[in-house]
C-alpha cells in the first residue's frame, strides 16, 4: 500500500515591502501617467484626475514631513558632516535650506501634538497651506487654553478645512481658513476666543508692518511700474477707495428711481479689463492727494466706520471690525480714530461771499461746502461716486466766460469731469433738473 508523504517544511514567510521600495513604486506609477495619453478622457474624468492628483500631491507631502522628522530624530545629518537636519534635507531636495528648516518645524509639531491635522492631511483631505494656517493658530491659543481646548479647536477647524463641517460640504481655502482661524475656539469658550483673536491680530499687524515696502520703477517711456505689499487694514483701504472710484455704472437709476444709461461710463466697447480700469481709478486718488501738506487731526479724508466695544477703546485690548469686513486690533482702531474727522453740514458762520465773479478760477471750500448741501453725489444721473470726490466743473466753461460762482459750479467725478471736456459728448442738463451726457453724432 503506497503512502503519501506530506511536505511539512515550513512556507517562507511574505516579504512586506518596505517604505523605499513603495515609494519607489509610486514613483513608477506617476511615471506611466505621465506618459499616458489624455485623448480618452472627458471633461468630467479631467477633473477627476486633477482631484485625485491633488489628494496624491498632499499625502505625498505629508509622508515626506514625516520622513524628515524621523531623519531629524535620528539625527542623521551628522552622519554626512552636515550643519543641520534642514542642510541635508536642502542637499537632497533641490530646495533651500530656510524652507526645510520651516517644513522640519510643521513636521515635529504635527507629530508630537495635533493628530487631527495630521491624519486629515496624510489621507490627502488638507493641503500644505491649510495645515499650516491650522498649526500657526493653535501654537497662539492663549497660555490658559487647555490641552483638550486646544484640541477641540482643532478638530473644529480641521472639520472647516475639509468641508465636512460646513453647510456646503466645501471646504475653504487657506485664505479663508486664516480669517476663520481667529474664531477657532468661538464654541468653546467666548473669552478665549476674543483673547486668541487679539493676539493673532497683534502679531498678524506687527508682522504686516515688517514686511511693508513699496518699489516703484522709471519705465522711460512715460509709464511707471511698481511691486508693493501693505498690511491688511491699508489694502481693506486701499480697495474700498478704487472700488469706489471704478463706478460709474453704465446703467444705473437717476434720484426718481428710472432706469439711466450713461454713455460716457466704460463698457465692453472701450476694450479696457478690470485691471485698467483699477489702473485709472488709482491715478484719479493719486491726483486727490492734498497738495498743501497732510491734513491735521480733524481733517482725515478717509471715513471709516469701525464697531468696537467701549471698553476696547478706552483700553485699548480687544478687537475691532471695519465696514469693509476686516478685523483689526483696538489700538489700531485707537489710532484711526485720533485721526478721524466730522465735517458738520453747517456752513461757516463768518460771512464770506459765495459769488466770486470772475476774480477766482476755482470755486473755493466755502462754495464747495454750499453744494455739498445741494448734491451728494456726482451730478450726472445715475453716478454714485461720493461729492468728497467731486471736482467742481463750470457748465458755461470759464474760459468763454463762465463765473466762478454757485451757479455755474457743478460738481463731477474725475470720470465724468474728464468726458465733459470731451469733444464726443455734450453734458445736458435734463428738464427733472438731473445732467446726463449726449453722445454727439
Amino acid at each position: 500500500m503506497a503512502m503519501m508523504l506530506l511536505d511539512r517544511t515550513p512556507a517562507p514567510p511574505v516579504r512586506e515591502h518596505g517604505l523605499d521600495e513603495l515609494v519607489a513604486a509610486i514613483g513608477d506609477g506617476l511615471a506611466r501617467a505621465v506618459g499616458a495619453s489624455m485623448d480618452a478622457l472627458d471633461d468630467q474624468a479631467l477633473g477627476g484626475v486633477v482631484a485625485e492628483l491633488a489628494r496624491i500631491e498632499s499625502r505625498t507631502v505629508a509622508l515626506r514631513l514625516a520622513v524628515s522628522a524621523e531623519a531629524d530624530r535620528r539625527q542623521v545629518a551628522q552622519q554626512t558632516a552636515e550643519t543641520g537636519t534642514d542642510a541635508w534635507l536642502a542637499r537632497l531636495t533641490g530646495s533651500t535650506r530656510e524652507q526645510m528648516a520651516g517644513g522640519l518645524r510643521l513636521a515635529g509639531l504635527l507629530s508630537q501634538k495635533y493628530a487631527a491635522t495630521r491624519e486629515a492631511f496624510a489621507a490627502g483631505d488638507l493641503r500644505v497651506e491649510q495645515v499650516r494656517v491650522i498649526v500657526n493658530a493653535a501654537e497662539q491659543a492663549p497660555a490658559e487654553a487647555t490641552p483638550a481646548q486646544v484640541r477641540a479647536a482643532e478638530e473644529w477647524l480641521v472639520a472647516r478645512a475639509t468641508g465636512a463641517g460646513t453647510r456646503t460640504g466645501r471646504g475653504l481655502d487657506a485664505k479663508r481658513l486664516r480669517q476663520t482661524a481667529r474664531r477657532m475656539f468661538a464654541a468653546i469658550d467666548p473669552d478665549l476666543a476674543d483673547r486668541h483673536e487679539a493676539i493673532l491680530l497683534g502679531r498678524e499687524t506687527r508682522a504686516a508692518e515688517a514686511e511693508t515696502f513699496l518699489a516703484l520703477h522709471d519705465n522711460g517711456n512715460g509709464t511707471f511700474s511698481g511691486r508693493f505689499t501693505i498690511p491688511e487694514l491699508h489694502g481693506h483701504l486701499l480697495t474700498q477707495a478704487l472700488d469706489r472710484l471704478t463706478a460709474p455704472r453704465r446703467l444705473s437709476r437717476d434720484k426718481h428711481g428710472r432706469q439711466t444709461v450713461d454713455d460716457s461710463a466704460p463698457g465692453p466697447g472701450w476694450g479696457t479689463n478690470v485691471y485698467e480700469t483699477m489702473g485709472a481709478a488709482w491715478c484719479e486718488l493719486i491726483e486727490h492727494l492734498p497738495t498743501r501738506g497732510w491734513p491735521g487731526a480733524g481733517s482725515n479724508g478717509c471715513e471709516v466706520l469701525v464697531k468696537i466695544d467701549l471698553d476696547a477703546l478706552l483700553t485699548g485690548l480687544g478687537v475691532a471690525g471695519l465696514d469693509t469686513g476686516v478685523a483689526i486690533t483696538a489700538g489700531e482702531a485707537r489710532r484711526l480714530a485720533c485721526n478721524a474727522g466730522l465735517i458738520p453740514a453747517v456752513l461757516d458762520g463768518d460771512s464770506r461771499p459765495l459769488d466770486l465773479g470772475r476774480s477766482h478760477r476755482l470755486h473755493n471750500r466755502t462754495q464747495r461746502r454750499a453744494l455739498a448741501l445741494v448734491h451728494d453725489t456726482c451730478a450726472v444721473a445715475g453716478c454714485q461716486r461720493p461729492f468728497a470726490w467731486c471736482e467742481i466743473h463750470h457748465p458755461q466753461l470759464w474760459s468763454r466766460g463762465g463765473r466762478t460762482d454757485l451757479g455755474n459750479g457743478l460738481p463731477l467725478c474725475g470720470h465724468h469731469h474728464r468726458r465733459a471736456h470731451d469733444t464726443s459728448f455734450d453734458l445736458r442738463r435734463r428738464s427733472d433738473g438731473e445732467w446726463a451726457f449726449h453722445r454727439r453724432r
